[in-house]
């Protein structure tokens, strides 16, 4: 489903993520109040949504996100500010992407959030690393402790920006493993997302980039 102000723009989207026919645009909308009433009606996998609508697009996600967890946020936006993209990614959207991105590269991040991956492109991620307001380190450090080796091993390869599938190959494990054991992870440190859990293994252990 795809929410933005700008007819002209939100048709060129649609059109430009749908082509392959893989994906299926369910709704579109102009606005962030439109964006509540049809996430509620249509319960999109993945909704893409502007953030800058004149009714605060950033300020209805976190409502979305509490109310209908199933749906994937992806924001598309002309703006790159870092504190939108830290209030996004604070909100728990899985992908903040900048409008000049290529219909190619969108149908490529619709499909990893459908499978469940974040999104953040690499020089607003090394941004946002002295911006969020995740965790100290002293309570990071805490979290660290109660983590078991396959949890910690799992939080590594997400910090490097391996998939989920990614992981389970380097582990010998399944996807679902791999899923509950983020779960706990999140649980144990008080994250709320995969960016969130990254920026923390990070300040855990630097140079995990590689």
């Amino acid at each position: 489903m795809v929410v933005d102000d700008h007819p002209m723009f939100r048709t060129g989207l649609i059109q430009a993520v749908t082509v392959d026919g893989d994906i299926a645009a369910v709704g579109e909308g102009g606005s962030a109040a439109e964006a509540v009433e049809l996430v509620a009606a249509l319960r999109p996998d993945v909704l893409l949504l502007d953030a800058q609508m004149a009714d605060d697009g950033l300020g209805r996600i976190p409502d979305i996100v509490h109310a209908y967890p199933e749906t994937r946020i992806v924001v598309v936006t002309a703006s790159n500010d870092e504190n939108d993209i830290a209030r996004a990614v604070e909100a728990g959207v899985y992908g903040y992407v900048l409008k000049g991105t290529t219909g190619s590269d969108m149908r490529s991040i619709v499909r990893q959030v459908n499978k469940g991956e974040n999104v953040i492109p690499k020089d607003m991620f090394s941004r946002l690393m002295g911006m969020l307001r995740v965790k100290s380190a002293a309570l990071a450090q805490g979290g660290a402790a109660k983590l078991s080796k396959q949890e910690t091993q799992v939080l590594q390869h997400l910090a490097r920006g391996l998939s989920n599938r990614e992981i389970g190959l380097q582990l010998d494990i399944t996807e679902r493993t791999v899923k509950f054991h983020l779960s706990n992870t999140f649980s144990k440190l008080h994250v709320r997302n995969r960016v969130e859990a990254s920026i923390t293994a990070r300040r855990m252990w630097p140079g995990l980039e590689h």
